[in-house]
């Protein structure tokens, strides 16, 4: 089990949107979906581009390169693209601190 790091404030995620934030030298891509809060290793698991590039669309995150879709509730692959799936990271929000497991 990992460490909890503070990556944000909750008001820095835009709504139904997504941020990408340098922690402990490692990029983490925060997401927003409905007002839940998600975090990933900002790299597709298909080629390993970033995810930062890509889109939201509701809980789907699409990749800006291949347009491998991903479920952000679960981090698992929508398509034919890529059956890997990303790599999430646990979440806490403590008071309006939004906390991510390295």
């Amino acid at each position: 089990m990992g460490k909890y790091v503070k990556i944000a404030e909750v008001d820095e995620i835009p709504k139904d949107g997504m941020q990408l934030f340098k922690a402990e030298g490692r990029e983490i891509l925060v997401v927003d979906a409905g007002g839940r809060f998600y975090a990933f290793e900002n790299r597709c698991p298909h080629m390993r581009y970033p995810l930062y590039f890509g889109s939201l669309d509701g809980k789907v995150l699409t990749c800006g390169f291949h347009y491998a879709k991903f479920d952000v509730e679960t981090g698992k692959s929508l398509g034919a693209v890529t059956q890997k799936s990303l790599r999430m990271l646990d979440v806490k929000i403590q008071d309006t601190a939004i906390l991510v497991e390295l």
